[in-house]
């Protein structure tokens, strides 16, 4: 009986630890414009133009997206928040792995994801964005 009792408080112990670090970020939940500067390396070696995109960004959904078809392909395996940034692994189905990091300052964040992908033919190819985040009003219903 004791044992459950102790396993049962540590486990809320670290519920509340994780909420806690969770609800502390420095972020102003909102809709965010996102600017990406995007490099090459590899068999394509390249800097292509900036992108900018729009996202809802909120606590629950902390990841910055680069793109809106990273839902249909991409999963993130693995994310943890330290202070104000937020560090990432992300799956896709074709083959691409990333690494990610934010940090976020109530209005704005910077941040990189690191990519690699295996091209036929080419070999791996390497992609960094660099990406810049403002927030620019409230999130919009779909």
């Amino acid at each position: 009986m004791r044992i459950k009792k102790l396993k049962y408080l540590l486990l809320t112990a670290l519920f509340a630890l994780f909420t806690s670090a969770n609800a502390d970020i420095n972020i102003h939940e909102g809709e965010w414009e996102i600017t990406n500067n995007i490099e090459m390396s590899g068999g394509l070696s390249m800097k292509m133009p900036s992108t900018t995109v729009t996202q809802c960004i909120n606590k629950e959904k902390i990841v910055p997206k680069t793109d809106k078809k990273i839902n249909k392909y991409c999963t993130i395996s693995e994310q943890n928040i330290e202070g104000d940034t937020v560090t990432w692994k992300m799956q896709c189905k074709n083959n691409m792995h990333s690494e990610g990091s934010v940090t976020y300052h109530g209005e704005t964040f910077e941040g990189t994801i690191n990519t690699k992908t295996e091209i036929p033919n080419m070999g791996t190819m390497s992609m960094i964005i660099h990406m810049k985040g403002k927030r620019i009003g409230e999130c919009h219903k779909e």
